[in-house]
């Protein structure tokens, strides 16, 4: 979406355009009128000084900020002197600032009739039809500048952008490049404005080629240091992204944003303890700010380091760190990565003190809980979720899955995981709900549809393939079923069930290879 032109922005296009020179020609007319003399010339003398003393008031009350005064001025001024064309200019800057684009485009029409030639008054027109989304029309004004002045950086440059944002991108490069070469294209912000383009363009090669010719012409120029570094971070060469990112820093030492990055590329980069040196930088800067503690803390906890962690995050919040909520729900999930549930469960009410309602904090609390054996207050907790909002899909499928593992509530269960695949119908994990929730119904043909197509979806999930085998040992196809069930146990090795299924059957194999010799 465009943004909304202000009116500083009309404001200042329109004293560069010129008042001063309209001022001046003002006051030559009225001399050239009183020279003939006569009592004609007195009163044309007399019709001028008045039409300028409106438009005066009017520019006075424009620096006020009192739009619909200049408005009244500018249309008493007019009257005096309808072929003054900056007041004509004036008027519809006022009329565009209050959003009454037909009548701004009517007085700047009025302007182009007393000066066709006018740059100034197709700019206005231009900017009138793009606040309008008309663009065509807007391009058109534009075109209308090339045409007399084909190497008009500020019109091509707009026009260019007009394109972007119709996301004609081929023609604005096209645009831009017509500048190349030039004395004019001789601009770093043309040459960034192209590896923007041709970025979004996918074009392998031009990116990197634009915006280092940016840097050759304006080697402060910290927003191409942060594209090259940019798109060297999305090739995963880490090497060249953290030298051009340390070059943006070099230009903006005191950057937040970029030590941000700079800190998650020496993460990816495997540079540690450069990282952690990052974040801690990051966080004398601002104490206060919540996501460079998470990020730390998610460093060690990545790190097997979970109490170095929580120690990142308790400082936080003796720090009065801002949004302490998220700081809870990070504390939370590390207790919970060591199965600590009671402890997660804490963290996150506390979390949710600000907004009960918080239907992501609830799920966070009754998935916690469901872990931690207290299989009720899970369940009420889900319950809550969807009555507060009735399309939570996670939450319908979890307490649909958990009533198919327990066995109750099965058909209630069934119609949770068919609402959850409402939403999203190629889930693999939902799918594989619904077949289990029918497998323990005793519907062993539905479940087989779901639980193979789940398979298709998620190749490696151990969930799934147990799942699989007991359907296909339900069926009665038994070497299927152990098969599935040896792929399960490769997947994760430390399911005991899988494990006594499979010496269960290995057993009895045994057993009937022996029975079938003797």
């Amino acid at each position: 979406m465009l943004a909304k032109i202000n009116r500083s922005q009309i404001i200042i296009l329109v004293l560069a355009l010129g008042c001063g020179i309209a001022f001046a020609a003002l006051d030559t007319k009225i001399i050239g009128m009183t020279s003939l003399g006569g009592e004609i010339e007195v009163e044309r003398g007399n019709i001028l000084s008045k039409a300028l003393a409106h438009f005066a008031m009017g520019v006075l009350n424009d620096h006020m900020q009192k739009t619909d005064h200049a408005i009244a001025e500018y249309r008493e001024a007019i009257k005096y002197d309808p072929k003054a064309k900056v007041f004509h200019i004036r008027l519809g800057a006022d009329l565009l600032i209050t959003g009454k684009t037909e009548e701004a485009l009517i007085e700047f029409d009025k302007a182009e009739k007393l000066d066709p030639d006018s740059v100034d008054v197709k700019f206005l027109k231009a900017l009138t039809f793009t606040t309008m989304r008309k663009f065509d029309e807007a391009a058109a004004e534009y075109k209308k500048i090339v045409e007399k002045d084909p190497v008009n950086l500020k019109a091509l440059s707009s026009l260019a952008d007009l394109y972007v944002v119709q996301e004609k991108l081929v023609e604005a490069a096209r645009v831009y490049e017509r500048l190349l070469g030039t004395e004019e294209g001789e601009n770093p912000l043309l040459y960034f404005n192209l590896g923007i383009i041709y970025t979004r363009l996918e074009d392998p090669d031009k990116p990197l080629e634009y915006f280092k010719k940016a840097l050759e012409l304006s080697p402060d120029y910290i927003e191409a240091f942060v594209a090259l570094g940019a798109i060297y971070e999305n090739r995963e060469d880490y090497q060249n992204a953290i030298k051009n990112y340390e070059n943006a820093l070099k230009i903006s030492p005191l950057n937040k944003s970029l030590y941000k990055h700079l800190g998650a590329i020496y993460y990816e980069a495997d540079m540690i303890k450069e990282a952690i040196q990052t974040y801690r930088f990051l966080l004398k800067l601002d104490p206060k700010d919540p996501e460079s503690y998470i990020d730390l803390a998610y460093i060690y906890v990545n790190k097997k380091e979970h109490v170095n962690g929580l120690a990142v995050l308790q400082e936080a919040l003796r720090k009065g760190v801002n949004n302490k909520e998220r700081i809870h729900l990070a504390i939370g999930y590390i207790h919970s990565l060591d199965k600590e549930y009671d402890d997660a469960v804490k963290q996150y009410e506390k979390a949710l003190e600000k907004d009960p309602k918080n239907t992501r904090t609830l799920f966070l609390i009754a998935s916690a809980r469901e872990r931690a054996g207290k299989w009720d207050e899970s369940v009420t907790i889900f319950r809550k979720i969807i009555e507060i909002e009735p399309d939570h899909a996670e939450a319908a499928n979890y307490l649909g899955y958990m009533f198919a593992e327990k066995g109750v509530n099965l058909d209630e269960s069934i119609e949770l995981v068919k609402k959850a695949l409402k939403a999203e119908p190629d889930n693999g994990a939902y799918i594989d709900s619904l077949g289990w929730a029918y497998f323990r119904k005793g519907m062993i043909d539905e479940a087989l549809i779901q639980l193979e197509r789940a398979a298709s979806l998620i190749e490696n999930d151990a969930v799934i393939r147990d799942h699989l085998g007991d359907v296909y040992y339900g069926k009665g196809m038994t070497e299927k079923a152990i098969s599935e069930w040896r792929r399960s146990l490769e997947l994760d090795s430390t399911q005991e069930s899988v494990k006594d299924k499979l010496k269960k059957f290995e057993k009895e194999k045994a057993w009937n290879d022996q029975t079938r010799t003797n």
